[in-house]
């Protein structure tokens, strides 16, 4: 599991982060029917009948608001960073080990029914997710009369590129800030996440402070470069902010003297080509690049030899 899988799973195990997933991302009719409140994190390694283990990433248990009964709600978290074009199979596969197991430790609703699984990917590629999102569409018809045996899952992607920046400026929660992290794409782009991340997550909720810690270090920060072995271990959040206070006003520094040091070049080579076709006269292109690119002491060598030269060549050293 990569570094992204295992920085979200340590997120969306946390149930402030699913519940505000579900309530201000997803906001979905049916979120209204569930309390909230009794999310519930469900042990989510199974073993098949071939005793092969298999184990998806985070499921949550919720109770429904209408009655309190023991109807449990499960929401399945699986994390990509590319399409599978056979997920619906494999959210099948979860699905049935998940019943298999309520059924033999008889967790089933007093109606004996099963629950309901609302299956959710949660995908952070650039591109468009281009699987279906229903398994029958997966599946090869041979006769009309056969249509009622077809197997149905349908599943959700939760596409992290797809929320506008400006939407997730405008949700004070975690789970935006998590997302707007994950679209940085500059210095001042982390410095701004973490500052909201501060401001929503407080001291006393310190695992989901860790959390995000954790991944500034390990997963946002390597995206621009940083070695994470170069940042001290255990940073807090307050920290991280000053440290990346720092970093800006030294890239401004050095994005200042820089060009102030390609102003002085150009108006170096300005000097130059304006002596040389006043010695000369009209100067050919490529003699004219080669003043354009050329650096500061090389303008300055042939600034000194133009006094003396005879021809463009003796300048150039041609």
């Amino acid at each position: 599991m990569g570094q992204y899988d295992l920085s979200y799973k340590l997120f969306f195990s946390h149930a402030r982060m699913i519940r505000e997933l579900l309530r201000d991302l997803i906001g979905e009719a049916w979120v209204e029917r569930i309390d909230l409140a009794s999310a519930e994190l469900v042990p989510a390694s199974f073993v098949s009948g071939k005793m092969k283990s298999r184990e998806s990433d985070i499921i949550w248990r919720f109770r429904r608001r209408d009655n309190g009964e023991p109807v449990y709600l499960y929401i399945l978290l699986e994390f990509q960073s590319r399409p599978d074009p056979y997920m619906p199979v494999r959210l099948m596969s979860y699905q049935g080990l998940l019943y298999e197991k309520l059924i033999a430790q008889g967790q089933l609703p007093p109606s004996g029914r099963l629950p309901q699984v609302i299956a959710m990917v949660m995908y952070n590629g650039s591109g468009p997710w281009s699987p279906v999102l229903e398994l029958s569409e997966l599946i090869e018809r041979f006769d009309p009369s056969a249509e009622e045996y077809v197997p149905h899952l349908r599943y959700k992607v939760i596409h992290v590129a797809a929320f506008s920046l400006e939407v997730l400026e405008k949700v004070e929660s975690p789970v935006a800030d998590l997302f707007q992290l994950e679209r940085s794409k500059d210095w001042k782009d982390v410095l701004h996440g973490v500052s909201r991340v501060r401001r929503h997550v407080s001291p006393e909720e310190s695992s989901l402070r860790r959390a995000f810690e954790t991944s500034l270090k390990f997963v946002t920060l390597p995206r621009l470069g940083v070695d994470p072995a170069t940042i001290p271990e255990s940073l807090t959040l307050e920290e991280y902010e000053s440290m990346l206070a720092e970093r800006i006003d030294e890239w401004n520094r050095q994005v200042l003297e820089t060009g102030r040091q390609e102003g002085r070049q150009e108006g170096e080579a300005r000097v130059v080509l304006r002596l040389l076709e006043e010695k000369f006269g009209a100067l050919d292109d490529r003699s004219r690049e080669r003043v354009r690119v050329a650096d500061a002491e090389r303008l300055l060598d042939w600034s000194a030899r133009i006094l003396k030269a005879r021809r463009l060549q003796d300048v150039f050293g041609d």
